[in-house]
């Protein structure tokens, strides 16, 4: 099956080029307002609606749900797009603001890898990615690469990065893998076993 894409706008405060912006466009609560602000118009707002300040468009699909909930505004619109058969999620504005809601949307990705989805976060100049036994190259679009445990171990390879790694153990009570470098064209990262949150930004 061939990648479907959504893009879902979320609410931490950032910019972010709007070309990037493909697919089928879910707004998470105050998402509308990133989306108005930056002149997209989503197919689909979702969320409790206790931070948008923006009125739903005229004409836009929306579902609302009650604030007493367990699942965050961003894994509701991500399990909406799952379900309308999405298979490529990117989260714009996703990594900044409350750092717990930055926490939650990693530990989503985990979540989300485990039902084959593949996910990207975007916030402002950084992009996060979850790994689980898989191989990846990555190429040199930023400045920093790191590589952490997400659970309590996880056998990673790097190659093509300033510090290489070869089936490491790293943990998650030591950040070794912080502040690497591509040193090519791009970089190859292998999780042998367990996952790992691969973090790419600017300086």
């Amino acid at each position: 099956m061939g990648s479907k894409i959504c893009s879902i706008i979320c609410g931490a405060p950032c910019s972010f080029d709007r070309e990037r912006v493909s697919g089928y466009v879910i707004a998470a609560d105050s998402g509308l307002d990133r989306c108005l602000s930056a002149g997209i118009t989503p197919d689909l707002v979702v969320g409790d609606f206790d931070s948008a300040k923006s009125d739903v468009p005229s004409g836009i699909e929306s579902v609302r749900v009650k604030p007493e909930k367990d699942d965050t505004d961003t894994v509701l619109a991500a399990n909406i797009a799952i379900e309308r058969g999405y298979n490529e999620l990117r989260f714009f504005c996703a990594v900044g603001g409350r750092i717990s809601h930055t926490l939650a949307n990693i530990q989503m990705l985990l979540l989300l890898k485990k039902r084959n989805i593949d996910c990207v976060l975007f916030g402002e100049n950084c992009e996060i990615m979850v790994l689980e036994n898989e191989s990846v190259k990555i190429p040199k679009l930023r400045g920093y690469l790191s590589v952490f445990s997400l659970g309590e171990t996880a056998v990673v390879s790097e190659k093509g990065v300033k510090y290489s790694l070869d089936k490491h153990t790293l943990s998650n009570d030591y950040p070794l893998g912080v502040s690497n470098e591509i040193s090519g064209d791009f970089a190859e990262i292998t999780v042998h076993s367990g996952a790992a949150v691969v973090v790419l930004e600017d300086e």
